[in-house]
């Protein structure tokens, strides 16, 4: 007996005026230059326009306009509704056929993700997603077949969008080249006025093994004779849910591995988790860690309400909202401190054995991961954070700032949480030769490690696996723009995680003088999985080792000179250190 899946491809190309000068911003051989005429000559982009400009973040609004003019709808007249003159048709067309649900959901200046964005695409234009598929038919190493994007990832491959990309990386924000080399495709590759209809065939499998032992241990006997007897005679007084027991059965069984930084979100936390990492949320701005069974303040965000309003790293948080955080998990601390733009929230928090209160207002949140600035003949970048664009921002604002002839350059890691490796890895290719060695990641088999290697496209130069230890090693492949200049790296107890790989990795390669107070002491990667019904599971998989393979868990760095900045001033003792000497 076979599964079939029958998905019907529809797509309505749309002819309009065709319009014959380029845009002057789109250079000639550039990746995108064809599908950007394609949709100049057809008429998808607004009239009027000189400027493409590929390279930015397209907005909602954009890309509405865009995918709805893709589709073949032009509107006569702009509609005036509280969404903004230009966009207000095509929002209104979106609620008409159900894409959204009501105008105020939409907020059109509003980044949007590439995952986001291809649905959103998908949905206008008429492009059934493909809902069955294996993971060898999923080209993105970063794409596991329960994740919530499965199903976009897998249908953009069918359309070549993202080809040659190892990763899809579904919460980077989308560029208007990236849109516009995705509507290209769909269109070209689905004749007018056709359907292509797909069958994909699943064997039905009759192999009932339990998975690693689970259904039949003796445990999971009484797990199901709980859940019966709880369906069967409990009464109480709400009704049963079912989604709620399983999920905290979900919660339960991994708060078992009594690892912090192993969790399970349901999916109001796990959007909040995604929105963080990708520098766009709303709520105070810091970190949290439960160390010790307290909750702490890893690092309040530079320029957020929580560190204007003077937290600290290493703040212990007693209660929200006049209510203990003792019991909750992280999650659940996390998410009674987010909120809505506007709105309040109240803490208690102990720092030197001493109780202090803030009432903080919440703000959305939208950081530039990487700043920098000359100050005197010192290039000064401040990394906020590891998003996925970070590293490339980090490449921008540093070739920027080497045009200015700086003497020598001073990289602030201080409150900074970490996030991803590549983003780390790609800076610290600006600092050292190619080939030197920036760190190592072991793992518990030696299988886990080859499927890791496998996964990060080890034909790159930057993966190397061990040739006897389950570890991978990660190298530098860039040229080393800042190789020549000395260096000075700022750190304190809020630095963490990448923040960490990245300053042990130049100083244990004779790269930089650390400066401040020492780490946090973070050594486990973290791998994510996203579900369909929008959870999330991130689980610690390896053990991160600095060039000279030491471990940081438990293990802060402490700097090669240790200078505390004094919170009863309102200079930065650490940084004016730096500059000075």
């Amino acid at each position: 007996m076979k599964k079939i899946l029958i998905l019907t491809l529809a797509l309505s190309l749309c002819i309009s005026n065709v319009v014959s000068a380029s845009f002057i911003d789109v250079q000639n051989g550039s990746l995108n230059q064809q599908s950007i005429e394609w949709m100049q000559e057809k008429g998808i982009t607004p009239d009027g326009l000189q400027k493409f400009a590929p390279e930015k973040i397209i907005t909602k609004g954009e890309l509405y306009e865009l995918a709805w003019r893709a589709a073949g709808y032009f509107p006569d007249s702009d509609i005036s509704t509280g969404t903004g003159s230009r966009f207000a048709s095509y929002v209104q067309k979106a609620v008409e056929t159900g894409i959204l649900k009501t105008e105020k959901d939409f907020l059109s200046g509003q980044k949007v993700s590439r995952g986001d964005g291809l649905k959103i695409i998908f949905d206008i234009m008429g492009i059934g997603v493909t809902r069955v598929y294996t993971k060898d038919e999923i080209p993105f190493s970063d794409i596991h077949t329960g994740s919530r994007y499965a199903s976009i990832a897998k249908t953009a491959s069918e359309f070549s969008i993202f080809s040659g990309e190892n990763k899809f990386r579904p919460m980077a924000k989308m560029t208007r080249a990236e849109v516009a080399d995705a509507i290209h495709k769909i269109s070209t590759l689905t004749p007018q006025s056709t359907q292509t209809i797909r069958i994909i065939q699943v064997p039905q499998t009759t192999d009932n093994t339990p998975v690693n032992g689970f259904t039949s241990n003796q445990k999971f006997k009484i797990l199901m004779d709980v859940w019966n007897k709880m369906h069967e005679k409990y009464v109480g007084k709400e009704p049963i849910n079912d989604d709620k027991l399983l999920y905290g059965a979900i919660d339960g069984m991994v708060n078992k591995l009594d690892d912090r930084y192993t969790v399970f979100q349901e999916p109001v936390g796990a959007k909040s988790f995604s929105e963080a990492l990708s520098g766009e949320f709303d709520g105070i701005g810091i970190s949290i860690d439960s160390i010790d069974n307290v909750v702490k303040i890893v690092s309040p965000l530079q320029g957020t309400p929580a560190s204007k309003a003077g937290l600290k790293a290493n703040d212990t948080i007693l209660q929200i909202d006049n209510r203990s955080v003792k019991g909750l998990s992280l999650t659940e601390v996390s998410n009674k401190i987010k909120g809505k733009t506007g709105t309040s929230v109240n803490l208690v928090i102990e720092r030197d054995g001493k109780k202090m209160n803030f009432s903080i207002v919440r703000e959305h949140i939208k950081l530039d991961a990487v700043v920098g600035e000359m100050r005197g003949n010192v290039a000064y970048i401040i990394v906020r954070n590891f998003t996925e664009s970070s590293g490339s921002d980090f490449t921008k604002v540093a070739k920027k700032l080497l045009l200015k002839n700086p003497k020598s350059v001073i990289v602030d890691l201080r409150d900074n949480p970490g996030g991803y490796l590549d983003a780390s890895l790609q800076m610290l290719d600006m600092f050292v030769p190619a080939k030197t060695r920036l760190a190592s990641l072991k793992f518990s088999t030696r299988s886990n490690a080859e499927d890791f290697f496998n996964e990060s496209n080890g034909t790159s130069g930057r993966v190397q696996l061990d040739s006897f230890q389950p570890e991978v090693i990660f190298y530098s492949i860039g040229n080393g723009e800042l190789a020549n200049l000395p260096v000075k790296v700022l750190i304190n107890g809020g630095s963490a995680s990448a923040s960490e790989i990245m300053a042990a990795s130049l100083k244990e390669n004779q790269r930089a003088t650390l400066i401040g107070e020492k780490s946090f002491g973070k050594g486990t990667v973290q791998e994510i999985t996203d579900y369909t019904d929008g959870s999330l599971y991130k689980q610690t998989i390896g053990k991160w080792q600095t060039p000279q393979e030491h471990n940081l868990t438990e293990n802060p760095i402490i700097p090669d000179v240790t200078i505390k900045d004094n919170p009863n001033t309102d200079g930065d003792e650490i940084l004016n250190y730096a500059l000075g000497n």
